[in-house]
């Protein structure tokens, strides 16, 4: 069992705990005839519009608790686009969302709080539209 747990702990230290969140449109779906990628590394990271029509199909969001580069989600966001046959995201925004990291609270016999504590950290997002060439 300990092997086991010491086992996780490492997974968790090499890949993190970063997420890259995909919220589909209604009318999205996930299978394609017409997609044409035939590797992850084709998938289009914009920083502005697209210059061909295209449809949006989703919004993203990434949210990095890993304090990485973009250099290094890059590759993690194109993977996860081309398994869901996508042609490219357009990121719009980045920014930072302000988190409770650690909140301790004690309280005393009748449930009154006599002692509280709270850490607030930054956390950085990037936001941007999944889209399929139309």
């Amino acid at each position: 069992m300990r092997f086991k747990f010491y086992g996780f702990l490492m997974v968790c230290f090499f890949w993190g705990c970063s997420s890259v969140d995909f919220i589909p449109e209604p009318d999205f779906r996930p299978n394609d005839h017409r997609y044409k990628l035939q590797t992850w590394e084709e998938v289009e990271i914009l920083r502005e519009r697209p210059k061909k029509l295209f449809k949006i199909v989703g919004e993203i969001i990434i949210r990095n608790t890993e304090d990485l580069t973009w250099e290094d989600y890059e590759p993690r966001l194109k993977k996860d686009m081309f398994r869901r046959k996508i042609d490219g995201v357009w990121m719009t925004e980045k920014n930072q969302s302000l988190v409770d990291n650690v909140s301790v609270q004690t309280m005393d016999q009748k449930g009154r709080t006599t002692n509280s504590y709270v850490q607030k950290s930054n956390l950085p997002y990037w936001k941007g539209y999944a889209f399929r060439y139309k």
